[in-house]
């Protein structure tokens, strides 16, 4: 009687503990299914439309950067002048200085890096458009800004001087070819005004221009 009563406490001890194991298994498949269920489900943030490269997907944090620059940009679109907007700590990115970013919308560029690279125009123009999420600000060409074509079939020129004079000067542009207006070279010693440039040449730095017009 006694190894019977033992059987069946033994037995009782063994079910139960089945019955917590069962529990358990099903408290953490219902939270794995929750959890799964809130990532699946969860409202997550768009991604951006416009995706940056490595050499510009980049925040700088450094006080002492590489280089730091400041080239002037004017656009003028069918006679109206277009601002240009304050990127540094604004719109897509807030909190990341960009390699190329503004602080005001008076058209001057800050070229400030940490990284030994040369930029174009066409990178702030993707910059720009990131910072906005349009794809449509990012354009820029010689046949296009934003989303205005130029060309023989549109009846609208689309122009870019710099400091005064449109540059054909091929070492000036990245890949050679003036025609790419998009590949203009920023210079690390452009200077607009007061904002110079460091480290200074022992030339001093050089006032830089941009003036873009469609017509």
């Amino acid at each position: 009687m006694a190894q019977t009563r033992k059987q069946k406490v033994l037995q009782e001890v063994q079910r139960q503990r089945r019955q917590r194991t069962i529990v358990t298994f099903t408290i953490v498949a219902v939270l794995i299914a929750i959890i799964v269920g809130v990532i699946i489900f969860l409202p997550h943030p768009p991604q951006n439309p416009v995706q940056l490269p490595p050499y510009l997907d980049h925040c700088v944090t450094s006080p002492n950067p590489f280089y730091h620059s400041h080239p002037h940009l004017v656009i003028t679109i069918s006679g109206i002048g277009q601002a240009l907007p304050v990127t540094f700590e604004t719109g897509y990115d807030p909190g990341c200085g960009r390699v190329m970013h503004t602080h005001d919308s008076s058209g001057i560029i800050h070229v400030e890096t940490d990284q030994d690279v040369s930029y174009t125009l066409g990178d702030w123009f993707l910059i720009w458009g990131h910072w906005a999420g349009s794809t449509t600000t990012a354009t820029f060409n010689s046949t296009q800004i934003f989303n205005n074509e130029a060309g023989p079939s549109t009846g609208h020129t689309l122009n870019m001087t710099v400091n005064g004079s449109v540059d054909t000067t091929p070492s000036d542009f990245k890949g050679g070819n003036p025609a790419d207006f998009q590949n203009l070279w920023i210079p690390r010693d452009a200077q607009t005004g007061q904002d110079g440039c460091t480290p200074a040449p022992s030339t001093g730095c050089i006032p830089f221009n941009i003036v873009i017009t469609y017509s």
